[in-house]
């Protein structure tokens, strides 16, 4: 039996513009989706806060985000919270890209 999971095509480079997030849902699961000058990120979909916010709706600025809801900063490169160490860090994933787009390795 093979274990290995196929990665998940998310779309195309152009479909996500620099500095921005998107959404991404796959089986019922949200996961944020970064575009940075250093290429692409993912992140789990949502913050640690009490509001379970969306961090398709997270401010971004460089490689960190900020909770649209509680204002918590992460680094989306590492998911390590940065204003409030006491928050869990956020579950990251790996990113792919070929000629055919860019995928999501669960």
């Amino acid at each position: 039996m093979n274990d290995e999971i196929e990665p998940v095509h998310i779309g195309q480079p152009e479909d996500i513009d620099v500095g921005t997030v998107e959404n991404f849902e796959h089986e019922e699961i949200n996961y944020a989706i970064f575009r940075l000058e250093s290429g692409f990120f993912a992140t789990e979909g949502h913050c640690a806060c009490e509001e379970q916010a969306f961090l398709s709706e997270a401010n971004v600025e460089g490689e960190e985000l900020e909770c649209a809801s509680c204002g918590n900063r992460y680094s989306i490169v590492s998911g390590d919270p940065i204003t409030d160490l006491e928050l869990p860090p956020l579950k990251i994933f790996d990113i792919s890209q070929d000629d055919e787009g860019i995928y999501l390795n669960l």
